[in-house]
């Protein structure tokens, strides 16, 4: 397994997580049934940077219909400093998967995966069709590449429940997976 691969899937990981964080914040009760992320075609145009993971997870499942994508960017990131402010997660962030204009929640905050640091920032996407929803944007660099996930979620979510959901998960599923 290459190391892209590898560490897009513990992203993956991560923000799979994080939905059900969220879905579980949205829904409560012991009548939930057990989470289930189907990985999809990546549902995008080529660009640049390739095509990269698509993952959903429907409503009954998780508590609201979420979809996750993820992949590398090489070379688009800070090399020296790597993934260091809010900018850099806003430059990085594929904001044409959000599916309508979107505004921060507020300041992102840094994170750390193993060796790779970064940082993870809360959006409002608001469409014209569709009633405010949220997304997600991950971002983590080492050596000048670049791993974004973006998770998209049918409904506003709590930001405090995607916090919990990324302090507990780091440490045991991502940090003791990377390759």
């Amino acid at each position: 397994m290459t190391f892209t691969r590898a560490a897009r899937l513990m992203l993956a990981l991560l923000l799979v997580g994080l939905a059900g964080a969220a879905g579980s914040a949205a829904r409560s009760g012991a009548d939930r049934p057990e989470q289930t992320w189907t990985e999809i075609s990546w549902p995008f145009l080529l660009d640049e940077w390739g095509a990269g993971q698509a993952f959903r997870c429907e409503d009954k499942a998780c508590g609201l219909e979420a979809r996750l994508f993820v992949r590398a960017k090489r070379g688009f990131c800070n090399c020296f400093q790597g993934v260091a402010d809010d900018a850099e997660v806003d430059r990085l962030t594929d904001f044409e998967f959000l599916g309508g204009p979107s505004r921060p929640l507020g300041p992102g905050r840094a994170i750390a995966i193993g060796d790779r640091s970064g940082r993870v920032r809360s959006f409002a996407v608001d469409g014209a069709k569709a009633p405010s929803r949220r997304a997600v944007s991950l971002v983590v660099a080492k050596d000048c590449e670049a791993l974004v996930a973006t998770l998209i979620a049918d409904r506003e979510v709590a930001a405090a429940a995607a916090d919990v959901a990324i302090v507990a998960l780091l440490p045991r599923t991502l940090v003791a997976n990377l390759p």
